[in-house]
């Protein structure tokens, strides 16, 4: 299987339309269909996107033989929750300089 099959399969698990992961991906929607009769692969960072908006490891959506680790859609909705409510402060991480991203992230490592 490929890259457009995993990532229909995992749309159709999931309860997402393709307008919706396309819309949440950034992409546009005949993408999928072109991608799955082409059996093509997308560019890095569509690839990357896509992963990110379904919540799937980059490496299963890459792989011919998926076997993606499926999480209950309540656990999937509990993660996306938590992503939403962290999300402003993982940005502001992003944009620290090196030195002090590092000096947090060790003590935030150091709590748990």
């Amino acid at each position: 299987m490929g890259f457009w099959q995993n990532v229909e399969e995992e749309c159709e698990y999931r309860g997402i339309s393709r307008k919706e992961l396309a819309a949440v991906a950034k992409f546009s929607v005949n993408t999928i269909s072109t991608g799955i009769k082409r059996d093509g692969m997308p560019e890095a960072d569509l690839a990357l996107r896509i992963s990110k908006a379904l919540n799937v490891p980059l490496e299963q959506l890459l792989s011919s033989n998926a076997s993606i680790q499926r999480i209950d859609k309540s656990e999937f909705e509990a993660q996306q929750k938590l992503l939403a409510l962290y999300m402003p402060y993982i940005q502001k991480i992003e944009h620290l300089p090196v030195p002090t991203k590092k000096a947090l992230l060790t003590i935030i490592d150091s709590i748990g």
